[in-house]
């Protein structure tokens, strides 16, 4: 578990448990778009090595954010990003390992605006240095030209590394709240190299 204080509220930033499963599902569909991550997807990270879920709850135990990361490797965040992998290849750090992604960040539309997610995003970072993973990666959804992310990502001082087009579209699950129906939003991608990041 870890504590996060802003403003003079405090919150509890901690691994989901199987009770949490299902709001957790419904805080994702509210913040990222229906059916995006299903139960048995956000369940799978409960006992998982290299997948992991934390849910961020206020001081009555409401929740009211939620941070999905993984380890992965850049071949799935090219394949997933509709990128070529020599752009990532480029990155200066070694290559052919594991590297960590951050999927998905959610906040509750009443606690935006507070630095909730750049407090979340800072708690994994130092979580997959511990693990000594030299490079993070997320992939930034852009719903009509605006990355939600981005005072996040300019606090954690993520790097750009590419536009990627359509990444959500040959999901027909999902649900995008902008597009009403299957997403055609862009996307830009970011990476940050942790090792013998003091930052």
């Amino acid at each position: 578990m870890h504590k996060i204080n802003i403003n003079g509220q405090s919150f509890l930033l901690r691994k989901i448990k199987k009770e949490d499963v299902e709001q957790v599902r419904r805080l994702a569909d509210s913040c990222v778009g229906e059916n995006l991550y299903s139960s048995k997807e956000i369940a799978s990270a409960i006992d998982s090595s290299d997948r992991f879920f934390y849910l961020l709850q206020d001081q009555r135990g409401e929740a009211v954010g939620y941070i999905y990361y993984y380890i992965t490797t850049e071949e799935r965040i090219a394949e997933y990003s509709k990128l070529d992998e020599g752009i990532f290849q480029a990155l200066p750090f070694n290559h052919g390992g594991r590297v960590g992604k951050i999927q998905s960040v959610g906040v509750d539309h009443e606690y935006r605006g507070m630095g909730i997610s750049t407090k979340m995003m800072e708690f994994v970072l130092d979580e997959l240095k511990k693990l000594s993973i030299e490079a993070v990666f997320i992939v930034c959804w852009k719903p009509k030209g605006t990355i939600q992310l981005q005072k996040a990502i300019t606090e954690c001082a993520f790097s750009f590394l590419s536009i990627a087009k359509n990444v959500w579209y040959n999901d027909t699950r999902l649900i995008c709240p902008y597009c009403k129906g299957r997403c055609t939003c862009d996307a830009e991608v970011y990476y940050k190299l942790l090792l013998g990041d003091e930052s």
